[in-house]
């Protein structure tokens, strides 16, 4: 018995065994497939059957069997179709990955012209939305990969790191801590205004919990979801602080700013995500690693 012949009993219980409907399906004449039935049984020595007044009328104790085992080997078969012409594919098709906006014009400013350009019949699209929302849409697979800064909230998702920076105290050189030998403690940090990314941000979420953790009470002066705000203000406010992460002010033109890291570190963590136990195919999968080993490559 092949997997042809298994898919033809499939489609006559399918259409209530009726075997005009279930040749027209099949697009095969109707004594064809009656031919087809009586030589299976034939030849493997089975009914599976049953019949009155010379109709197919439900299925024998051993064709219910058959059908149940069939209806497994033809789904493996269709994976195992699928699996193949995927991978023939692997580098076509669309991929929707989502990253923050800061995150892209930090860490992928490069990597994504360079994927782009390396695979032009991948169709890459970028979804820019804050920490929380990318996570929801990766729940309900809205979008296939997200790009977030670790640790996820939610232990369904699958982080592989591909960065490490640190987050830092941003100040110009008029402020008191200009004065100040090396890292920042949290408790001088939390004394002054301060001015950070607004509470779509997972930089934020995790900023109070570390002062949380030290029973501290920060004086958040501005929240923005635009990092060079940021900046900006520390650079034009001699009593501002700001707290984004380190790698943030490479972009950064002005000249009276400047950044230390925290007292204790504050790590700014990235990783490229995705939802356990759910099937990837082959382009996203193709799609993923090569953001990951990117990035490898480039820390070596």
């Amino acid at each position: 018995m092949d997997i042809h012949q298994i898919q033809y009993l499939l489609t006559i219980v399918d259409n209530d065994f009726n075997l005009t409907k279930s040749a027209r399906v099949l697009n095969v004449s109707q004594p064809a497939l009656s031919k087809l039935i009586s030589e299976l049984e034939n030849v493997e020595q089975i009914q599976i059957f049953t019949r009155g007044k010379g109709r197919i009328t439900g299925l024998t104790p051993t064709g219910e069997d058959l059908i149940k085992h069939g209806r497994t080997i033809s789904k493996d078969y269709d994976n195992l179709l699928k699996s193949l012409h995927e991978r023939a594919d692997i580098k076509r098709g669309t991929v929707k990955i989502g990253i923050a906006p800061v995150i892209i014009s930090t860490v992928f400013n490069r990597a994504i012209p360079k994927f782009i350009q390396e695979n032009p019949q991948i169709d890459l699209q970028i979804v820019e939305k804050g920490a929380y929302e990318l996570q929801k849409k990766l729940i309900l697979q809205e979008i296939d990969l997200a790009v977030l800064v670790s640790p996820a909230t939610y232990p369904s998702i699958k982080e592989k790191t591909i960065y490490d920076g640190s987050v830092s105290v941003w100040f110009n050189k008029n402020h008191r801590f200009h004065d100040f030998k090396g890292p920042i403690p949290f408790e001088e940090v939390a004394k002054e205004k301060l001015v950070t990314l607004d509470d779509s941000f997972m930089v934020t979420f995790q900023t109070n919990q570390k002062f949380s953790q030290k029973d501290l009470s920060p004086n958040y002066f501005f929240k923005t979801s635009s990092w060079d705000l940021i900046l900006n203000i520390c650079s034009e406010l001699d009593d501002t602080v700001g707290i984004i992460a380190s790698p943030i002010g490479q972009n950064y033109s002005g000249t009276n700013i400047e950044h230390r890291d925290f007292d204790p570190t504050f790590p700014w963590r990235i990783s490229m995500c995705s939802l356990k136990d759910v099937y990837q195919n082959a382009a996203v999968k193709y799609t993923q690693d090569w953001f990951v080993n990117y990035f490898k490559n480039k820390n070596e």
